[in-house]
């Protein structure tokens, strides 16, 4: 009941950010400009969604090479795309998480606590080079824009970035040290919350600890968002604005970050919205903008079935995980 009332709260919230969105762009010519994209361009897009499913499989086995052994990429390819097909099949991305922990457990002899571990930080880390590219690019960002508030606005998210980025490598670095857990845990252990908090942050120690991997985790990061970029600079651009790669360095990740907030089902509604805010600042058509973002939305979920193909005929299937 509860997974039922909490599919239908953010149903409607998704709804309700398209109807804004929609109140100030007409539709039809959303379709116009999606009609307009070329069929090299949509192959494009496809090999790039494709390039980064690989580069996140990389990431992935260097990380459980740091917590508990390495696993084949062919494996990771594996687990990343049945874990993107449950991302977006229900209602929050972290169903796709339980359920890569899952098949970790289950199939590359990895106990449940450290695949778990293995996916929260694969998941920090996408998290921590979004926020390093925002955060990065703000000084940038804020000449796209004249308007007080919204130069506020990127001000105060680059500094929460770099202060979230320093969190995390914080709590990561004293979590290195036993007997700082130790106390840690029993000063909070009755504040639950801030218990499991801490405790999943505290996968950032594994960081530290396996600095080796560290270039290639973090090439990897860099990569993955850049070819989001990437995407949305052919897609936008293949409907007729006139977009450079740097403007969307710019704005891409801004929208990418807001997208992962708890608040719609699988980003949809609010990286429309963001993505349509965004580009209004360089004076793109705002119509293309939300054609870019709708098809980015459809080529994700397009190309994240095989990996329902892929659960549904692996040989003792994964149960769904509860909500």
């Amino acid at each position: 009941m509860k997974t039922v009332v909490l599919a239908i709260i953010k149903l409607g919230l998704t709804l309700g950010l398209f109807a804004l969105v929609l109140r100030s762009i007409d539709i039809a010519d959303v379709i116009l400009h999606i009609k307009r994209l070329p069929a090299l361009t949509v192959l494009v897009v496809a090999l790039l969604f494709m390039g980064q499913l690989i580069v996140s499989a990389i990431r992935l086995s260097a990380i459980t090479g740091i917590i508990a052994h390495p696993v084949p990429l062919a494996m990771t390819v594996r687990i990343n795309w049945i874990g993107a097909f449950f991302s977006q099949a229900l209602v929050t991305f972290v169903s796709g998480d339980v359920v890569r922990a899952m098949i970790m457990t289950r199939r590359c002899a990895i106990p449940m606590r450290n695949s778990a571990r293995g996916v929260a930080l694969d998941r920090l880390i996408g998290l921590l080079s979004s926020l390093l590219i925002v955060s990065l690019t703000a000084p940038w960002a804020i000449q796209l824009t004249g308007d007080e508030t919204m130069r506020h606005s990127i001000v105060v998210m680059a500094i929460v970035g770099i202060a979230l980025i320093a969190a995390f490598a914080f709590v990561g670095y004293l979590a290195r040290h036993p007997a700082l857990v130790q106390v840690a845990r029993a000063k909070i252990k009755e504040y639950r919350v801030i218990y499991a908090i801490l405790d999943t942050l505290s996968v950032i120690r594994h960081l530290f600890t396996g600095w080796r991997h560290m270039p290639k985790i973090l090439l990897t990061s860099l990569i993955m968002q850049l070819i989001n970029v990437a995407i949305i600079f052919h897609l936008i651009n293949g409907m007729g604005a006139e977009v450079s790669m740097w403007q969307c360095l710019l704005i891409v990740p801004t929208v990418m970050l807001i997208s992962l907030l708890p608040f719609s089902i699988a980003g949809w509604g609010l990286r429309e919205s963001a993505m349509a805010t965004g580009f209004s600042l360089i004076h793109a058509p705002a119509a293309a903008a939300l054609a870019a973002s709708v098809m980015f939305g459809i080529f994700t979920l397009l190309l994240a079935l095989p990996g329902g193909v892929m659960w549904w005929w692996s040989g003792s299937k994964i149960p769904l995980p509860e909500q």
